[in-house]
């Protein structure tokens, strides 16, 4: 009897999945309109919480280093306080060193354009007119100014619709720092009061194997993001430091720039190089080629040499994997995907060879029996 109570009840379920699961893919747009509010909706506490792990790491530093406090209420404070001056004072300093010298060279491409088209316009008069037809291809100033004109209520539309998703995004970050900080106050607490649920809600099993996962996570997170920050300063020192030895323009903001970049795994460093070498051309055509050079031999020095000495095999991700954890975060989160695609690559790897572990060792003690 109870047999049979099992077996109707694994079928109830099976078919309930299924409708589901049928419903879903008959209904996608509504699933995925449905899907966008909820992320809308709980979007500022998501990143509150990133916000709030990434704080947490600073945070702990300074608790250790002012240990002698007692109050921990005090410490607590004194210790978030000094982490959010760290992280702003470092986001400040990366757009005080690099923003001024973007606006910069955007204004003075925007400055010389009259001169490129002209240049342009000398070029293609030289071509053989007989292969190209110049009257298509000669570029025209006023016509170029007409278009521009003409798209000006385009602009003016765009430029609302950017007023509203900053004032949006400023409030969602403003919910989001207060969220993480609150967090931060009484992360203990919450800790243990996740475990309690968990515990309630979930068998026992479950409810442990759910807690290793998010000690596993947790770890994994914490090492790769350390890890990410130390290459990434060491990068952009080496690259500061080179650039100034060959007296490359824009040593110290483009230096910044790769550091910053680095912190995306496998191609952020190639997005500094390109932005790097956008910068330097408007000063120095020549010496691009000795940068993107420099460049390269820095990162294959650091990568290769420095890398493994000062932080060991980072989160111990085969390469392979690493590229495929970046291209699937990628495509699916654009730049966040791609910094969150390799942990979250890491903490499944983990817990894969963890399994693997246990059902070998299960193997063998059957085996020895």
């Amino acid at each position: 009897m109870e047999e049979k109570k099992a077996n109707l009840k694994k079928y109830i379920i099976l078919i309930t999945y299924t409708l589901v699961g049928l419903w879903v893919v008959l209904n996608l747009n509504t699933v995925g309109n449905i899907a966008n509010c909820i992320i809308k909706v709980i979007f500022p506490f998501i990143l509150g919480g990133s916000i709030a792990f990434i704080l947490n790491i600073p945070m702990s530093f300074f608790e250790k280093k002012m240990s002698k406090i007692k109050s921990k209420k005090i410490l607590r404070t004194i210790s978030i306080i000094f982490a959010i001056v760290v992280i702003v004072l470092v986001i400040a300093l990366v757009i005080t060193l690099i923003v001024p010298r973007l606006i910069e060279v955007i204004s003075l491409l925007i400055e010389n354009m009259p001169y490129y088209a002209e240049k342009i316009n000398h070029i293609l008069e030289e071509i053989d007119t007989d292969i190209l037809d110049m009257k298509n291809l000669n570029i025209n100033v006023e016509n170029m100014k007409e278009q521009i004109i003409n798209q000006i209520p385009n602009l003016l539309n765009f430029s609302i619709s950017i007023v509203t998703n900053t004032i949006s995004g400023i409030s969602n970050i403003f919910i989001a720092i207060i969220f993480a900080i609150y967090i931060l106050i009484d992360k203990e607490r919450l800790n243990t009061q996740i475990k309690k649920i968990l515990k309630i809600y979930i068998e026992k099993k479950k409810a442990d194997r759910i807690i290793n996962i998010g000690k596993e996570a947790n770890h994994v997170f914490r090492k790769f993001f350390t890890v990410q920050c130390l290459e990434a300063t060491i990068l952009g020192m080496l690259c500061i430091i080179v650039m100034l030895i060959l007296r490359i323009p824009y040593a110290i903001p483009i230096g910044v720039l790769i550091g910053v970049t680095a912190l995306i795994p496998v191609v952020g460093a190639f997005i500094g190089i390109i932005v790097g070498a956008i910068l330097i051309v408007s000063v120095n055509p020549l010496k691009v080629v000795t940068f993107i050079i420099s460049v390269i031999i820095i990162q294959q020095i650091e990568g290769n040499v420095i890398y493994p000495k000062v932080v060991g095999n980072s989160v111990g991700l085969p390469g392979i994997l690493v590229l495929v954890a970046v291209t699937i975060g990628g495509s699916i989160g654009g730049i966040l995907g791609m910094l969150l695609g390799v942990p979250i690559a890491t903490t499944i790897y983990n817990l894969l060879k963890e399994k693997i572990k246990k059902v070998e060792g299960g193997n063998k003690n059957v085996n020895n029996k």
